[in-house]
């Protein structure tokens, strides 16, 4: 080729004797401009490089390759399908078939390196052998990224046939949240969570694989350990005047939000039907696994205090006109005002605050491994008179016996939560945001703040205080937070139970 083609051959060409076959690898506008030039021409399916002779004939190229045939497998014996099989520092290399076998043409005193996700890598020296077993061990370390799915079961992410995500319990507590679920929100792509806006204590709508029912439920089912849990939202209809179509209702809250957050070891998130086929017809919005925290089994004892304040502000609120006053009876607005004094949108909502604080004690050993948790949390919502007080304990007792075959593992968490003056969401009466809104522009909301109640002579009792007889439409939002007042008190357990034993 340096005789007919006039170019110089590269240095490591000249290894080219110890192959069986070589390959020479140009760019395509090269080898297009070659054949072009007539440097370069086909004969009999072989490519040969000529300026004014042909070339013909072929060269034998001694070898002393070895075919080397083996099959992979792990330590139970199974074949691993698609490890892959190479030569240490070079590029020769193949995979194993569906059986875990392999063929691969190498010289005597090769080493092979061999590797499959999730399993260590080995060096094999060849060694003039033509069939070869390989064992691969599993790695530890990288197993260690498992998924929860479904029944509670563990497995490797890798060999999931559907969509899963998982959320480590260490970002769930990035932000303090009464309600647990609602820290998910930007944490997950694809999950919908929305938080109903009847104060603290209130439930969180979630949705995993979109709006599959206008009037239905489409909340997702979850599952806590290993059992599903009903998170149905509890709604107590209210109305001063029986109960109408008009009437609004308090959010009674959810299941889900008597967890504590601090709690959670994990969770993971199935959306694809595949993954929630074992709990039937319930899953079909899809399925939270929550996994909560164990004893540490390391032998130490672990204590962990967190603590944090969140704050909130009213987000979204409407825009309103500050040019025009009160109209008359016959206008729809008044005079064209100079200065709006008075914001009673921002006077009549407050900064809500939220306190979290939490302890857990964890220690154990390989047979027996304790956890518990204590968690208080406070808060006062954007709404005057509105509180919260919730408590959770959490015990949680893990013990394996008889060599390992057999595991108990028990749990009891109480919750203790107590709502005050939770605010109506929705409908006209006893909705404090009706009258708010309502409320005619250029006037002091403030006035009636302090003058929320006047005394009727004839009835002998308060009454409500406001700018307007219209009572069927509004009420005076400070006469609604300090005369209609409400209190929850929900006091749940949840125990569980399994013991697991492994037959021989």
């Amino acid at each position: 080729m340096r005789k007919n083609a006039r170019f110089k051959i590269i240095s490591y060409f000249c290894g080219v004797m110890n192959k069986q076959y070589f390959i020479i690898s140009l760019r395509k506008e090269v080898f297009v401009s070659c054949f072009l030039m007539g440097l370069f021409f086909l004969e009999g399916g072989n490519c040969y490089a000529s300026e004014q002779q042909v070339l013909r004939g072929t060269i034998e190229v001694p070898s002393d390759n070895n075919t080397v045939r083996g099959r992979v497998i792990d330590i139970y014996g199974e074949p691993l399908i698609g490890a892959t099989i190479r030569e240490k520092g070079g590029a020769n290399g193949t995979v194993t078939d569906i059986d875990g076998k392999f063929f691969l043409s190498v010289p005597d005193s090769v080493v092979l390196q061999v590797s499959f996700v999730g399993y260590k890598t080995v060096e094999v020296n060849v060694a003039g052998r033509n069939v070869l077993e390989i064992r691969l061990q599993e790695d530890a370390v990288m197993l260690e990224h498992v998924i929860v799915t479904a029944l509670g079961l563990e497995k490797d992410e890798a060999t999931l046939a559907y969509s899963v995500q998982k959320i480590k319990g260490e970002e769930l507590n990035r932000v303090k949240e009464v309600n647990m679920i609602a820290a998910l929100a930007g944490k997950a792509a694809g999950v919908q969570i929305n938080k109903n806006s009847s104060g603290m204590g209130g439930s969180a709508k979630v949705s995993l694989r979109g709006i599959r029912s206008v009037s239905g439920d489409n909340q997702p089912l979850y599952v806590i350990d290993g059992v599903p849990m009903s998170n149905t939202s509890s709604e107590q209809a209210y109305s001063a005047i029986g109960g109408t179509a008009n009437a609004g209702n308090r959010d009674g809250g959810d299941g889900i939000s008597n967890l504590n957050p601090e709690d959670v070891e994990s969770i993971s998130i199935l959306k694809g039907a595949p993954a929630a086929a074992l709990y039937g017809s319930m899953a079909a919005n899809g399925v939270i696994l929550i996994t909560t925290k164990k004893g540490n089994s390391a032998g130490q004892r672990n204590i962990n205090f967190s603590t944090g304040l969140t704050f909130e502000k009213a987000f979204s609120m409407l825009k309103m006109q500050n040019r025009y006053g009160v109209s008359d009876v016959v206008d729809s607005w008044g005079e064209k005002e100079n200065l709006m004094a008075y914001d009673n949108l921002n006077d009549f909502f407050r900064t809500g605050l939220t306190s979290m604080t939490s302890v857990s004690i964890s220690y154990g050993n390989e047979n027996l491994q304790t956890y518990f948790s204590y968690a208080n949390t406070t808060g006062k919502g954007i709404i005057d008179k509105n509180k919260l007080r919730k408590h959770n304990i959490n015990l949680r007792e893990t013990a394996t016996m008889f060599d390992k075959r057999l595991k108990l593992d028990g749990s009891v968490n109480v919750m203790k939560q107590t709502v005050e003056n939770k605010p109506v969401s929705g409908g006209f009466y006893m909705n404090p945001l009706v009258g708010l809104y309502r409320f005619p522009r250029g006037e002091d909301l403030s006035y009636y703040k302090d003058h929320f109640e006047t005394y009727d002579e004839e009835r002998k009792l308060g009454v409500q205080n406001w700018h307007t007889f219209t009572e069927d439409f509004e009420q005076n939002p400070y006469w609604i937070t300090n005369r209609i007042q409400s209190k929850e008190t929900r006091t749940r357990v949840i125990l569980s139970l399994s013991a697991n034993f492994k037959v021989k």
